[in-house]
């Protein structure tokens, strides 16, 4: 009997262990559910492999079974993680001991969460095979490496070595030999260009490193990870010539070769210096600044249309970015104090130079603790991604000034560079938080009916935080609309393949039912207006209701993206922008335009606060948007009793401030903007206040009111009450890692009353879609037909 009872016990206690295992398991299973029911499918490779079994990421999860980390367990990080800073205690970094102690922690998790984990260097490397010949002066040599178990694994190298008595600098990288550019330019500057063949095969040349998949079957190392582990086995080589300066090899990759150039230089300390070129996510962009209000190419975008470059696991953080213990600036802070050149073009489409701005300066302290800042460049230059010669002498200079073979001036090229401490110098005034009193949870301003003199008060208020803008000028607006007619491109706008004049593109658009023309606003600007056409590219009907749309924080390129009209273009990026046929096709006109530090006008924010230090860059941007509005009102094609602003993220908010000044917007739709700058406090784990006052400058104020959060002048309740009765619609998805979806709640409820005093209570709508920080295609669908019902279309 007492036997009966052990056994009954113990299989007692082991089902309730089972019960609390399957409860902690019962969320990340729907984490995972959720991830298979909202993220585009993954796409099978086309030229390597994620590994032996798997050629999508969701095969890979049903096969392994994994499930995403408990989250809820994990905290919650907003900032780039410091480098500088002891895992665990927050200790500073001040001994090598300590150092070490960190880069060992911060590669572990490089490894586990992003690049897969990657084996020990051989202890058996040969040279298999070497032939030598000589063309114009030039010595070739091609070798072929053989290392690993039974020396299976192989490494095609070819080496060009200059004339001259050596020893010779190295460039390193992965790039084809037909990429003879790249090469010649690095011999000519008295390098050996070194080439090793693990690669891409869509640049003609076989993988090596593809074999290692079933060589090392104890490694999960992604496919950029093995491009960079074999870069380690060229070094093993180089570094035994008598031909080389072993502590100057630089390396250098270009796009996915550089993010395997940038792994490489991390996880290597033999390599002296590296360029990594236009990697961006995967590289010099930390992930936290990949979400999709960044427009770039985000962890549900890469390792779904790339699934075998990075460790699978790395695309349960999409949406939850602020979770990742590590990101990519401490990738790079493993390099210091060696040579690094953080180097892209600002302007192409998969870029954001906020992002790679905000990676430099969190990398830019390690340098100093070590005193060694003069070997980190940032250069970002205009044009689209491909590279031309004067990239590679840019590498060059690089590499001859960090190995002290010649003076060039350190290159750190700023396009957004705004920083708050900066600001509080130029506007040398604060805002005093005991001036305004404290506001308690559930406490509004507005405080139900808005009088009008209550109004008047809070817009006082919003006004002060905007600042102080310079006097307006009345410019001539145009009545009519000249179909066909785009505005005049700026070079930028060229490579964002935008609209331009001519029957090719005319055509191009009245395919999906669109015509395109340019509309002069505010002192100089141009916006473009997307305008329904029949078939032979006519003006379809006229009084068209209008849609401005304000787009998010998309450095780059602003309100485009090259071609996104295109049917041709793969999922993956047009699920990142508003589809502005689908709008047209509703009968809209559509109005887009670039605000002030982003796509043509990419400029004009470093030096804004120079010219206009008591302004804001938000107040500038509710400016320029009221102009588009008056030339809108003007035109006679258009309804301006029908005028709607629709905006994401930073257009969200853009929106819902112009809105409160504006009584000729008939509605606004934000997605994902509204917040509570009040209850959105740092023990939440966003970004709060600092988002306005450090990270982006839209409103410096706001940083004087870090730590009294509770007594900012205005919040967004206010100004969805002065936005009363036009309507109102605010889309807070539940997982929003920018904003707690209770507080957009709580903002809406205090909101409510003062739609309900004017008789518009309907008008005030609030969604909470179970999804992340997004604007994806079937949201936008979902808010279209939105947009149709109330300016009186029919939805599509």
């Amino acid at each position: 009997m007492r036997r009966l009872l052990i056994v009954f016990l113990s299989f007692f206690t082991m089902a309730l262990t089972s019960t609390e295992l399957a409860g902690e398991d019962a969320a990340r299973r729907a984490d995972l559910d959720l991830l298979l029911e909202r993220l585009l499918p993954s796409r099978s490779p086309v030229t390597g492999r994620m590994n032996p079994h798997d050629t999508t990421w969701e095969e890979w999860a049903a096969r392994t079974g994994e499930l995403p980390p408990d989250f809820e367990a994990m905290p919650s990080n907003p900032w780039l993680p410091d480098p500088l800073k002891m895992r665990g205690t927050g200790v500073p970094v001040t001994t090598p001991e300590q150092w070490e102690e960190q880069r060992a922690w911060i590669r572990s998790q490089i490894e586990h969460w992003i690049f897969g984990t990657m084996p020990p260097a051989p202890d058996n490397l040969r040279v298999a095979e070497s032939r030598e010949r000589r063309k114009n002066g030039l010595l070739y040599r091609d070798v072929l490496l053989e290392f690993g178990p039974d020396h299976r694994a192989k490494l095609n190298l070819q080496l060009i070595i200059p004339p001259g008595e050596g020893p010779h600098p190295v460039f390193l990288t992965n790039h084809a030999p037909n990429r003879s550019f790249w090469v010649n330019t690095a011999v000519s500057r008295g390098y050996i260009a070194c080439f090793y063949q693990a690669t891409d095969p869509m640049y003609g040349l076989p993988d090596d490193s593809d074999a290692y998949i079933e060589i090392y079957p104890d490694y999960d190392f992604s496919c950029l990870g093995r491009w960079a582990w074999a870069g380690s086995r060229a070094v093993d080589y180089l570094v035994t010539l008598p031909e080389v300066i072993p502590d100057q090899i630089g390396l250098t990759g270009h796009s996915r070769n550089g993010k395997q150039a940038l792994l490489a230089a991390a996880f290597d300390d033999r390599i002296g210096a590296v360029a990594a070129s236009s990697g961006l996510t995967g590289e010099a962009h930390p992930w936290r600044h990949t979400a999709d209000p960044f427009v770039v190419e985000s962890i549900q975008l890469l390792v779904g249309a790339r699934p075998y470059w990075f460790q699978p696991r790395l695309r349960f953080f999409t949406g939850r970015e602020h979770k990742l213990p590590v990101d990519q600036n401490m990738l790079m802070a493993l390099i210091a104090p060696r040579g690094q050149m953080i180097y892209s073009a600002f302007s192409e489409s998969s870029a954001n130079a906020f992002s790679l701005e905000q990676g430099y300066r969190s990398v830019r302290e390690v340098y100093r603790h070590f005193d060694r800042e003069e070997n980190l460049w940032l250069h970002l230059r205009d044009g689209e991604h491909g590279t031309e010669v004067g990239d590679v002498e840019n590498f060059m200079d690089f590499f001859d000034a960090v190995f002290n073979r010649k003076a060039f001036p350190k290159k750190e090229t700023w396009i957004f560079g705004y920083d708050f401490d900066e600001w509080k110098t130029r506007a040398g005034a604060a805002a005093d938080p005991a001036d305004y009193p404290v506001r308690q949870p559930g406490e509004s301003l507005a405080n139900g009916a808005l009088t009008r003199a209550g109004a008047a008060e809070i817009r006082e208020r919003v006004k002060s935080m905007l600042g102080e803008a310079p006097p307006a000028f009345n410019v001539p607006l145009a009545e009519t609309l000249r179909p066909n007619r785009p505005p005049g491109r700026n070079p930028l706008e060229l490579v964002f393949g935008r609209p331009q004049a001519g029957a090719e593109w005319r055509d191009r658009l009245a395919a999906v039912g669109m015509g395109n023309t340019g509309l002069s606003y505010g002192p100089g600007l141009s916006a473009d207006v997307f305008y329904p056409v029949n078939g032979d590219g006519a003006p379809k009907g006229d009084n068209w209701p209008v849609v401005i749309w304000l787009h998010p924080y998309a450095h780059a390129q602003g309100w485009s993206a090259k071609d996104p009209w295109n049917p041709r273009r793969p999922d993956f990026v047009r699920d990142q922008r508003p589809q502005i046929d689908s709008l047209v096709r509703r009968g809209f006109a559509v109005v887009a335009f670039d605000q002030i530090g982003f796509g043509s006008r990419a400029h004009e924010a470093r030096t804004f606060y120079d010219r206009y230090p008591n302004w804001s860059l938000m107040g500038k941007m509710v400016a320029d948007t009221r102009a588009v509005i008056d030339a809108v009102s003007a035109v006679e094609s258009f309804d301006s009793s029908r005028i709607f602003l629709l905006g994401y993220s930073l257009g969200a908010k853009v929106g819902l401030f112009t809105t409160a000044f504006e009584n000729r917007v008939e509605g606004v739709v934000a997605v994902s903007g509204a917040t509570s700058l009040r209850l959105d406090r740092p023990e939440k784990g966003t970004e709060g206040l600092r988002h306005y006052s450090h990270l982006h400058g839209l409103l410096p104020k706001l940083g004087f009111f870090l730590g009294e959060e509770a007594r900012v002048p205005f919040d967004y309740d206010d100004l969805l009450a002065l936005s009363a009765p036009a309507r109102v619609l605010v889309v807070a998805p539940e997982l929003d890692r920018y904003s707690p979806v209770d507080d957009v709640r709580e903002m809406v409820r205090q909101a409510s009353p003062a739609f309900e005093e004017v008789g518009a209570e309907e008008r005030l709508e609030l969604w909470t879609p179970r999804d992340f920080n997004r604007f994806p295609r079937r949201l936008q669908e979902e808010v279209f037909d939105h947009l149709a019902n109330a300016g009186g279309l029919r939805p599509d």
